[in-house]
């Protein structure tokens, strides 16, 4: 239903500007539990103490949790997590990578649509409903950014948002 908001009719945003870093961390401790469970670290390369934003926070701190998600979800026991921010050329850059079970190329441009799902011999009892990447790129588009997808099979997936850093 959130996403259906997001179609050609558009939604209200409340922007405000607040620390990206911050909200990564704050973000990374509701997984504890479940990284524990399968022994799996956070790596955090964070740019700066503070790297502030212009955007929705809670939008893009639900866009950051299905990225954080999916990368548990898809990851090995005993892994890591690697969250990265940058800021380049006016832009600010955050990566999720994981070292998990990737996706097949063929269905790389598939994953960012609604209701898909990576067809998965090898991935048992995966919650979801294959929306996570289809809101986190609507989200990112609303506030006028771009979402990447890198990923080889059996390497692992690496997701990058890029925000316009407000004048």
């Amino acid at each position: 239903l959130e996403l259906n908001k997001y179609g050609s009719h558009g939604t209200m945003l409340d922007v405000s500007e607040f620390d990206i870093n911050q909200l990564i961390k704050m973000t990374c401790l509701t997984f504890e539990g479940t990284c524990k469970a399968k022994r799996i670290s956070f790596h955090l390369i964070l740019a700066g103490k503070t790297l502030y934003v212009k955007a929705d926070m809670s939008k893009i701190q639900q866009v950051v949790y299905n990225l954080i998600d999916n990368a548990i979800k898809f990851s090995h026991h005993d892994s890591e997590i690697t969250i990265e921010t940058t800021k380049k050329s006016e832009k600010v850059f955050v990566s999720v990578k994981d070292t998990g079970i990737g996706i097949p190329k063929e269905a790389q441009d598939k994953v960012f649509k609604r209701f898909y799902r990576v067809p998965s011999g090898n991935v048992h009892n995966v919650k979801g409903f294959g929306l996570g990447l289809s809101y986190a790129r609507s989200i990112v588009e609303l506030h006028g950014g771009e979402i990447r997808l890198t990923s080889k099979k059996n390497k692992g997936t690496l997701v990058e948002i890029i925000f316009k850093m407000e004048e």
